[in-house]
């Protein structure tokens, strides 16, 4: 019963508002008819493969809107009507339920569905449709009991006001593959536009009829895009984006630009009053560690520290009064805005220059330098120009130089100040995310075998930069036993089944004083008995995933110029020693050297070598760059199948002749 009043009370079932007329068809006629039928189609290659086969897909949207409205801070209406035909009966078994989920800001104005059997009977879906609301306060549209079949289609309009919404993107591409692709814009003449048209999209073609200018993008045999492992998908799909770059109301002409959203987004960030200044240096009195010189970097780092650990993040709406320094100091909580504030007060108190950076996440749309869509930069960076790195103020699970990673190598809207004169004035210009050296971002692991006949393990790893941040994270949110076991667990090697773990500990896996350069170690000792066998005089030791790691290197590299993206830059070493038994000696070296580089951009380099009677095996793997791309890309490959193979490679050692 618990668990049924908490699903109601984040849930809330609505009735439906219905399209009392065919809106697709003010903007292409004759699409919405009153006897459809299903669409004959001849489809090949994968998309003939495919449950599932878009044959129309139209969106559009229009900025004339009723007065009453605009009053409510609606910008403009969408409209987005599609057909998708079924190909299969599995798929037709298998689609019983529809949901569309809407953005926040978008407002449900109405929607129709229907299904269209090959028979030529149409069955409306319409009274089969409910709208939830969400506990995030989106809302969901939800279609229950459809009822299609294979060679039939279904056939839906949706109807959405947008809210203070003048610049956007709309998806042309979709991972199901389409026949016909529209796009339409309509706005009045004092409205005007600009357009990106991205990852091969034709240019938009401009007309004029009466009082609005028509915006529109037509495209057929759209392919499906796959999912892939190795890149974000969205930033990868055919799309339009769109701004308003200007507006005219009667005489006035408003013109948008980044340089006015910078100014409008950086002033309330560093405007402190004198008396919120005097209140911030008594709080910097106390610190305990700004009694000692440190170099610039580590004061960063312990300033960010010490704000994150003694200052709690809360939602605004938790706040009734100003949000001013003096009560931040003074509760010791802050939303969001407050905390940028904050940290931005105490560098420059300290002199450390500072400056603000606004910026898109690599897996969504990213910014464009010649359309203003304030809502696509909305994670904010505190960026050191003499380090050239940045912090994320508002992510309390990350430290400087590391902030969250889908934000870095992407362009962003950079904020500062400087005096003209006796007047201070905000600079805007674009710059790249920064991301710190790929060796910053190091592990090691550091494996030694005393004994081929009692096969126990002696292994030291360590996780620097982003691998120790995201280890240090992990340990905080373990609040037992068994959960810090999984977390040893997936950092050790070899699968959990074939070692038994006899002892384990880890050092400095939680954020403190010390710096993301100094790494999360895990000393470790484990028994492989089953992973060593004698066959007459051989030993075959199975320690392909210690050498290679234990994940699955069967990935499928992004096709044609795709980009491989990789999280962050990182660097890896691995270095294994085993004494030999009495008289053995590896029997074949060549199996276990590797090098694979290109440019120095990307590399696998391993070796072994035999002195005194011990194996030594190195292993150096390195990715300097986050995005892979041409002969990059394929030397990735290179370095995938290399590591697929010598994670099933047996180490035999043989009697030396």
């Amino acid at each position: 019963m618990k668990r049924l009043i908490f699903f109601l009370s984040v849930i809330c079932i609505t009735s439906l508002p219905l399209l009392t007329s065919a809106q697709i068809n003010n903007y292409y006629p004759d699409t919405w008819k009153d006897n459809a039928q299903p669409e004959t189609v001849t489809l090949t290659g994968a998309a003939a493969e495919a449950p599932y086969y878009i044959t129309r897909y139209k969106i559009a949207r229009d900025f004339n809107i009723t007065s009453r409205d605009k009053a409510e801070a609606i910008t403009h209406y969408k409209t987005v009507y599609k057909r998708i035909h079924i190909n299969t009966t599995a798929a037709a078994d298998s689609l019983t339920q529809l949901a569309l989920t809407l953005e926040n800001g978008e407002l449900l104005r109405g929607f129709r569905i229907r299904s269209l059997l090959p028979d030529g009977k149409i069955i409306n879906l319409t009274d089969q449709t409910r709208s939830l609301k969400l506990n995030d306060g989106r809302t969901a549209v939800v279609v229950n009991n459809i009822q299609v079949q294979s060679g039939g289609e279904l056939e839906y309009e949706l109807s959405l006001k947008e809210m203070f919404d003048y610049a956007g993107a709309d998806y042309l591409q979709s991972g199901i593959a389409s026949g016909q692709t529209q796009f339409m814009l309509v706005a009045p003449r004092n409205l005007q536009f600009n357009f990106h048209a991205a990852n091969g999209v034709p240019g938009v073609t401009d007309s004029v009829a009466g009082n609005n200018y028509y915006h529109q993008v037509a495209l057929h045999q759209v392919p499906a895009l796959r999912n892939n492992d190795f890149y974000y998908f969205l930033p990868q799909l055919q799309r339009i984006d769109f701004a308003l770059s200007s507006a005219v109301e009667g005489r006035d002409t408003t013109r948008l630009s980044w340089q006015q959203f910078g100014q409008d987004l950086y002033i309330p960030y560093v405007s402190v009053s004198k008396n919120e200044q005097r209140q911030l240096e008594k709080e910097l009195d106390r610190w305990p560690f700004l009694k000692y010189r440190v170099p610039v970097p580590q004061l960063i780092y312990l300033v960010e520290q010490h704000i994150k650990t003694n200052y709690s993040l809360r939602p605004a709406s938790d706040f009734f009064e100003a949000q001013d320094l003096s009560t931040i100091i003074r509760t010791k909580q802050t939303d969001r805005n407050g905390m940028v504030k904050l940290m931005m007060a105490a560098y420059y108190t300290l002199n450390i220059p500072v400056q603000l950076l606004a910026t898109a996440s690599r897996d969504t749309i990213p910014l464009q330098k010649d359309l203003v869509n304030r809502a696509a930069a909305n994670n904010i960076l505190l960026y050191f120009p003499s380090q050239q790195q940045a912090l994320a103020p508002t992510e309390m699970n990350t430290r400087y130089p590391c902030y969250p990673p889908i934000w870095s190598n992407t362009l962003a809207l950079r904020c500062r100040d400087t005096l003209v004169g006796a007047e201070s004035k905000v600079l805007t210009d674009f710059i790249m995310t920064p991301q710190p050296q790929y060796t910053f971002s190091n592990s090691t692991l550091e494996a030694s075998l005393s004994s081929i006949s009692h096969p126990v393990w002696k292994v030291t790893q360590s996780f620097g930069g982003y691998g120790g941040s995201n280890a240090k994270n992990a340990f905080i949110q373990a609040t037992t036993t068994e959960e810090r076991n999984n977390i040893f667990n997936a950092l050790l090697p070899f699968i959990p089944g074939a070692r038994t773990v006899v002892s384990v500990e880890a050092q400095n896996e939680k954020f403190t004083n010390a710096p993301l350069d100094k790494p999360v170690v895990v000393n470790s000792t484990l028994e492989t008995p089953g992973l060593i066998v004698q066959d007459g005089n051989h030993y075959l030791l199975s320690i392909g995933p210690l050498l290679a790691g234990v994940q699955n290197y069967k990935y499928q590299l992004p096709e044609g110029d795709k980009p491989v993206q990789l999280a962050f830059p990182y660097y890896q070493e691995k270095r294994i020693h085993i004494d030999l038994p009495a008289g053995y000696t590896l029997a074949d070296k060549a199996a276990f050297t590797a090098d694979i580089t290109h440019n120095n951009v990307l590399g696998l380099k391993m070796r072994c070598e035999e002195e005194n009677s011990r194996l030594h095996i190195f292993i150096i793997e390195w990715y300097s760059q986050s995005e892979l791309k041409g002969e990059d890309k394929k030397t990735l490959g290179n370095i995938l199948d290399r590591f697929r193979k010598l994670q099933l490679q047996q180490l035999t050692l043989v009697k030396k002749q």
